[in-house]
């Protein structure tokens, strides 16, 4: 079994900055403030699958169902799910490739950037569909969304080591 301390520091800055971009992107696919909206006294705040309803004292949750959400808000339900999905599998393999001697081959490490890529797609593509569309109706950009930007360059960040150190291997 390989250790942390054999790999390339290329490799350890993926694997940190992986990490980092896996915990801001759940944290940002569970909570209910990705588009806000205030108007008066009133607050609204639409994440992928809650919203949150406050007027004068009282507030109310609930969940977006099917029926609730427009075409475009489940748009960005599947692309982030798929971003996530792609994301944790990412890190799996990268973990699989720095710390099992059978795995560290070139095509897993050339897997784990396919992976890493697409993961910053479906990220990036989820949030400029949701903002874009509920910009138009009034909201601004919540502190959940900003995390899942901050996830997705988080995530590129990762991608470029990776790629960097597929070349210092060549």
């Amino acid at each position: 079994m390989a250790s942390l301390r054999s790999a390339s520091t290329w490799l350890k800055v993926a694997l940190a900055t992986l990490i980092i971009a896996v915990i801001l992107f759940i944290i940002a696919f569970a909570t209910s403030a990705w588009m806000t909206h205030t108007y008066g006294p009133n607050y609204q705040a639409i994440g992928l699958w809650k919203y949150r309803r406050c007027g004068g004292s009282t507030c109310h949750e609930g969940r977006i169902g099917y029926h609730w959400g427009t075409d475009f808000h489940h748009a960005t339900q599947a692309m982030e799910t798929l971003g996530l999905i792609a994301l944790l599998l990412s890190l799996l393999i990268l973990l699989l490739y720095m710390f099992v001697d059978s795995c560290r081959r070139r095509n897993a490490l050339i897997v784990t950037i396919i992976f890493i890529f697409v993961s910053v797609f479906f990220i990036v593509v989820g949030i400029a569909v949701c903002a874009t569309k509920y910009e138009e109706r009034g909201f601004s950009i919540g502190w959940s969304m900003g995390l899942a930007i901050a996830a997705a360059i988080f995530d590129f960040v990762a991608g470029i080591m990776c790629v960097l150190q597929l070349v210092a291997r060549v």
